[in-house]
């Protein structure tokens, strides 16, 4: 008695796991045509994220003082002179900073120093966040 229970629950148990295929072709077309309603809304969140995303990294700052006109001075005359690399006016209560360059390591804020430093020699390397759209 026990072996035809075991069998006739076997039989049965196959029989329900084949019935769980779906062969219809209907069901399987409309899966592949999904048409996807986006609101307008998630296209500005991604533009303000990818654009506030910012990194660690390294830049030279060239001057600190607690006047604007001298800040912006030393960043239009470093501009003159090196007009291809970029430089921040950062206002840290209650001093102005300029930093220049945007470095992903130490070595290469370094070198540049080197390149600067006879035009601004009091110029060192500090740590900032780096804005990921202004890097190469």
């Amino acid at each position: 008695m026990k072996n035809i229970l075991i069998i006739a629950t076997l039989l049965f148990s196959c029989q329900l796991i084949f019935a769980q295929e779906n062969t219809d072709t209907n069901s399987i077309q409309l899966k592949t045509n999904v048409t996807v309603h986006k609101d307008n809304r998630i296209e500005e969140l991604n533009k303000t994220f990818s654009t506030t995303f910012s990194l660690k990294g390294f830049r030279i700052q060239i001057y600190s003082g607690n006047k604007r006109q001298p800040a912006n001075q030393a960043r239009a005359t470093f501009l003159k002179a090196h007009p291809k690399t970029k430089a921040h006016l950062n206002y840290d209560q209650p001093y102005y900073k300029v930093r220049v360059g945007d470095f992903r390591t130490k070595l290469e804020a370094f070198k540049y120093k080197n390149v600067i430093a006879h035009e601004f020699p009091n110029c060192f390397i500090v740590k900032d966040e780096l804005d990921i759209n202004e890097l190469d």
